[in-house]
């Protein structure tokens, strides 16, 4: 059976694909996936300011578009076929400050809008979606006869990827349910750690056999 938030999550590449063609054309190849990373970090910043102010309808509008800019970035690289390294890790660094900015707005909102949750459950959510992105960065460094693809495929277990944390975080603030979607969110970045915390684990192990079989050169 397919996984229909990794259907989701392709369509949505799709789409940010074409997108990305027609921008590069429109700007003949002057505009570059870093200013696109930029211009996503920047608009989170009235996103975190609406939701500091209970602004619920805006923060929504502006975490889905600019959320959507975190798949621009990359397509774009794709079709520039510009995508480095350096790249990579900006992305990776912006995503996690954009998350910090939202959850720092949203312990305000919870604690003005939901004064029955419990002061830990932010910052359990903060922590957890951290522990997920540092399992992965771990993974990478640790993981050293891996081709990019093949980490892709090692990093895309569990379910709580960024795009999925954002999404249950918009559909609890339009439902109202969003107590609900925070122990959530907390629940299923403890389980998407642990399965690709196993999974590096069982590659390195396979790694250390590998190495330990080969015969060492005499100098």
């Amino acid at each position: 059976m397919n996984d229909p938030t990794e259907t989701l999550g392709n369509g949505v590449r799709v789409l940010m694909s074409k997108l990305a063609v027609t921008l590069n054309k429109l700007f003949r190849g002057k505009l570059n996936p870093s200013h696109i990373t930029v211009l996503s970090l920047l608009g989170h910043l009235p996103a975190a300011w609406a939701l500091w102010n209970g602004k619920t309808t805006l923060a929504i509008i502006f975490i889905i578009v600019f959320g959507l800019m975190d798949a621009l970035d990359g397509a774009l690289a794709r079709v520039q076929k510009s995508a480095t390294k350096l790249g990579m890790l900006f992305d990776s660094v912006s995503d996690r400050l954009k998350e910090t900015l939202l959850y720092a707005a949203l312990a305000v909102f919870v604690s003005n809008n939901y004064p029955e949750v419990g002061v830990w459950v932010v910052p359990a959510v903060v922590g957890t979606s951290i522990f997920v992105s540092y399992v992965r960065a771990r993974g990478e460094t640790a993981l050293t006869n891996k081709s990019e693809e093949q980490l892709n495929k090692v990093f895309t277990s569990g379910i709580a990827r960024y795009e999925i944390r954002m999404s249950l975080l918009i559909i609890g603030l339009i439902s109202g349910f969003l107590p609900s979607m925070l122990n959530l969110i907390i629940a299923l970045n403890l389980a998407t750690a642990s399965l690709r915390f196993m999974e590096v684990a069982r590659l390195l192990s396979i790694e250390d056999n590998a190495n330990k079989k080969t015969p060492s050169k005499k100098k």
